[in-house]
C-alpha cells in the first residue's frame, strides 16, 4: 500500500504556480503521515545524503550535480574562472541540448527560471509512471519547495545572490 489518501488530499502543482502551502506546513503533514522508513528518505532528501538513500534520492542528487557543474562551467568560462576549481566530480560527457540552451541564458531571474523547469520537467519525468508511491511523495516536497523558494525572490534578490557568489569565487582564487 503505497500514500493514495496523502498525495490525493494534496493540491495539483506546475512549475511556475504559486506553493500551496509552506515548506513547514508540509513538513508537519509528511511527519504525521509517512512511515519510519520513508521519514528517513525525506530526511536523506533534504540534507543530499547519498548513504542508505533510495534509488530516488541517490538519482535526483545525481541529477543536480550534472547540472550545477554544466551551469558552473559555464559562468566559469564567461567570467575567466578555472572550472576546475569548481566543479564537483565529473562532468558528463554529454551535455543536454536544453540545459546548453538554459545555461546561455543572459537574464539571472529567467536562467533560474528555467533551471528550476528543467527540475520540475525531470521529477514529472521520473514519476508520471508510478502513482502513490514514496517518489510521488518526494518529487511533490521537491516541487513545493521550489515554489516556496520563486515566491521569496525578486529579480533583485536574484541578481545580489549570483554577484555575491561571482565575488567569493573570484576571491578564493586569489588566495
Amino acid at each position: 500500500m503505497g500514500y493514495e489518501y496523502l498525495l490525493t488530499g494534496l493540491p495539483e502543482i506546475h512549475a511556475g504556480d504559486m506553493a500551496p502551502m509552506s515548506m513547514e506546513a508540509l513538513d508537519i503533514l509528511f511527519d504525521e503521515h509517512l512511515r519510519s522508513k520513508d521519514k528517513e528518505q525525506l530526511r536523506l532528501l533534504k540534507v543530499h545524503g547519498r548513504k542508505g538513500a533510495c534509488a530516488f534520492v541517490r538519482d535526483w542528487i545525481d541529477f543536480n550535480r550534472e547540472l550545477n557543474n554544466v551551469l558552473t562551467v559555464e559562468v566559469c568560462r564567461k567570467h575567466g574562472l578555472n572550472p576546475d576549481k569548481f566543479v564537483i566530480g565529473d562532468l558528463p560527457d554529454d551535455v543536454p541540448a536544453d540545459v546548453r540552451t538554459v545555461s546561455k541564458i543572459d537574464n539571472l531571474y529567467d536562467r533560474e527560471r528555467q533551471i528550476d523547469a528543467l527540475r520540475f520537467a525531470w521529477l514529472e519525468e521520473r514519476t508520471k509512471m508510478i502513482t502513490f508511491s514514496l517518489e510521488n511523495v518526494l518529487a511533490y516536497y521537491l516541487m513545493t519547495e521550489m515554489l516556496n523558494r520563486w515566491s521569496e525572490l525578486t529579480h533583485e534578490k536574484g541578481e545580489s545572490v549570483f554577484r555575491e557568489l561571482v565575488k567569493d569565487m573570484k576571491q578564493g582564487i586569489k588566495l
